[in-house]
């Protein structure tokens, strides 16, 4: 969220509460004591109360408290920590994905290669850094597949009627390592003939 919307958003926030009566006004100060501490940013703390004060303004006219629309300070500060925030959108990028895989397999190969390199009394070929940078392309590819087809519905709140099936999970993997070790050969030969 923007600074200047969340600015708007606590000012608002703050407006609201001056309308509260005392024994609401008492929920919204245990409920911002219990959010501080568990450890909410003040991001999603201000949004959280941005929804929750106009509708306990406007309830608060009919008699009815914040402990009869929200349940306890307890349990409406659990329903706050289990909505999901709109910053795990980002995580789930799939270009982002595949570069941070690549990154990382890129890392393990050519600390495995190092290492192999120094300690091989052979003087055996190792591999180039564009055949390390392709492997670990096509490794970060293979990572992404298997997040896409398997992992994701393993999250908590995941939509698991989307979930392929199975087999088909499988065949899709066993299909990218294919093309993983197909595309290891080719470098491999490529690298050869130079």
């Amino acid at each position: 969220m923007e600074a200047e919307k969340l600015r708007e958003y606590a000012a608002e926030n703050r407006e609201w509460e001056q309308k509260l009566t005392k024994r609401n006004q008492q929920y919204i100060f245990d409920l911002n004591k219990a959010l501080d501490a568990a450890n909410l940013s003040e991001e999603e703390k201000v949004q959280a109360l941005h929804e929750m004060l106009p509708v306990l303004v406007q309830e608060q006219s009919t008699g009815r408290t914040a402990r009869q629309l929200y349940g306890t300070v307890s349990e409406r500060t659990e329903q706050i920590l289990a909505t999901p925030s709109n910053n795990q959108d980002n995580t789930t990028n799939p270009v982002l994905m595949w570069v941070d895989n690549t990154l990382l397999i890129l890392g393990v190969f050519g600390l495995m290669m190092g290492i192999i390199g120094l300690f091989s009394n052979q003087n055996n070929q190792v591999y180039g850094i564009i055949t390390l940078i392709l492997m670990a392309m096509v490794g970060g590819w293979v990572f992404y597949l298997m997040y896409k087809y398997m992992y994701q519905y393993e999250r908590p709140g995941a939509d698991k009627s989307q979930r392929p099936k199975l087999w088909k999970s499988i065949l899709i993997l066993i299909a990218s390592f294919f093309c993983m070790d197909s595309s290891d050969f080719v470098i491999r030969l490529i690298a050869r003939r130079n």
